[in-house]
């Protein structure tokens, strides 16, 4: 399992590492430079401080350096012959000799040698030394000034692990008040001494906490309403068995049959209601979003509903284009118009007309169903989208549960909704439902283009 601690102290203590070691070369580099150019002036010092006239007491004499001496010299005629040299150290048998003034490199067998020719009139002198012994000097002086640093590597590595620890403290005791939560705590959490960095995501989880109460409180009324809303047809239909089993008569009996064939289609539709409801819970995964023609379900829904509006008296109709296509679910899309016909058909008394019509235009599907029912006042309209929401004196059969629905199916599909009365001064003034539904993409530019190709 990944660390945020242990991250951070490897890669705090490997750049230090790695730091440390930069720190090293270049210390290293510059006190080597720094010897190197000691050593060259020195070099040039002893080669001018050297007479040959003076110091020449004899051919090829051979003199012996004083003990710490780390130059060889030498000097020689420019035919190549030679004055004197040192011994211990003294320069290479396969050292060339040189005519030019300046500091040069040679490879010899013994190593790299660092040279200073000073050319007079009276012979030329020439001074080297190993680079190796720079090296060396370079190392021995560059060990002591890196030593402390290498060994504060490992204190402050622990430092570090010990201040990461105090500084995700307030991770650690936030961690453990999550944990501490379960469905019947749901409290928010404390941002009382929470730092400025944890402080975004102790109140997003907070927020989360608070949605979380709210689903489970909104489930937990929907158990039980929709417990009470079932007992009273569960109980109806048990009472109109007992009736049909006692008719003293055949009239009787398919009397109470029928009342039963009524109460079953009404409780089977209150189920069907609160299944839908179910699935359009926020909590659940909705079902992919499609190409959906809202014309074409429009004009089935309403041949389903035919036969009903027919048995009530009803003349219900579709006005609708050839096509209007929408991204959406194709099964909530006639879960929503299915319910506002039903309310439609519900409240429409006989002799009047159910209407449901699909407008488009560029941007929106207009999807509309009228009737001409008692409506609903403006000030119940923001109400009547609430679960088993029923308006004062209502008496039908209905469970305040189908316009729920459709603002559920609304929402979920980005769509907008709006009551108005579908008749405005007339009593009854009917209910007009306008569902604005975003137009598919795709669908969009031919939309645009018909309507610029319209004539005005």
């Amino acid at each position: 399992m990944k660390s945020i601690r242990r991250t951070l102290v490897l890669w705090l203590v490997g750049g230090l590492a790695v730091g440390s070691l930069v720190v090293l070369a270049g210390t290293y580099a510059l006190t080597r430079s720094q010897i190197g150019r000691m050593f060259d002036e020195e070099l040039r010092q002893v080669a001018l401080a050297v007479h040959v006239r003076e110091d020449n007491l004899g051919q090829r004499r051979v003199r012996i350096a004083r003990p710490g001496f780390s130059l060889a010299v030498r000097a020689y005629d420019y035919s190549g012959r030679s004055y004197f040299e040192t011994l211990m150290p003294s320069l290479p048998a396969d050292t060339p000799f040189v005519f030019a003034e300046g500091h040069s490199h040679v490879e010899t067998a013994e190593g790299r040698w660092r040279l200073y020719t000073h050319v007079t009139s009276e012979g030329i002198v020439q001074v080297g030394q190993p680079v190796a012994t720079r090296d060396a000097l370079a190392r021995e002086l560059s060990l002591p000034i890196l030593m402390p640093m290498l060994m504060l590597i490992p204190l402050l590595a622990a430092l570090i692990a010990w201040a990461l620890r105090r500084g995700l403290a307030p991770l650690q005791d936030a961690s453990r008040s999550v944990s501490d939560r379960d469905v019947s705590r749901l409290d928010p959490l404390p941002v009382e001494g929470v730092p400025r960095e944890l402080r975004p995501l102790v109140e997003q989880i907070n927020a989360l906490l608070a949605r979380l109460a709210n689903s489970l409180d909104a489930q937990r009324r929907f158990l039980a309403d929709a417990a009470h809303e079932l007992r009273s047809p569960v109980s109806a239909l048990a009472l109109q068995a007992q009736l049909a089993q006692r008719a003293p008569s055949p009239v009787a009996r398919s009397e109470a049959l029928e009342e039963l064939r009524r109460g079953t289609e009404r409780a089977r539709r209150l189920i069907q209601q609160l299944l839908d409801f179910a699935r359009l819970d926020p909590g659940v995964q909705p079902g992919p979003m499609v190409p959906v023609d809202v014309a074409k379900v429009v004009r089935e829904v309403v041949g389903s509903y035919a036969a009903r509006a027919d048995e009530l008296g009803v003349d219900l109709g579709a006005d609708t284009p050839v096509s209007a296509y929408v991204s959406g679910n194709e099964a909530e899309l006639q879960s929503l118009v299915a319910n506002l016909l039903d309310n439609a058909l519900r409240y429409g008394p006989p002799g009047s007309a159910v209407t449901a019509s699909v407008k488009e235009d560029a941007d929106t599907v207009d999807l509309a169903v009228m009737d001409a029912g008692p409506g609903i006042p403006a000030d119940e309209r923001e109400h009547v989208f609430r679960r088993f929401h029923r308006l004062a004196g209502d008496t039908t059969s209905g469970t305040g549960l189908g316009l729920a629905i459709v603002g559920s199916i609304v929402e979920r599909h980005h769509g907008t909704i709006r009551l108005e009365d579908a008749q405005p001064g007339v009593t009854p003034p009917g209910l007009a439902v306008h569902v604005g539904l975003p137009v598919l993409a795709s669908h969009r530019s031919a939309v645009q283009r018909k309507l610029h190709l319209e004539p005005i």
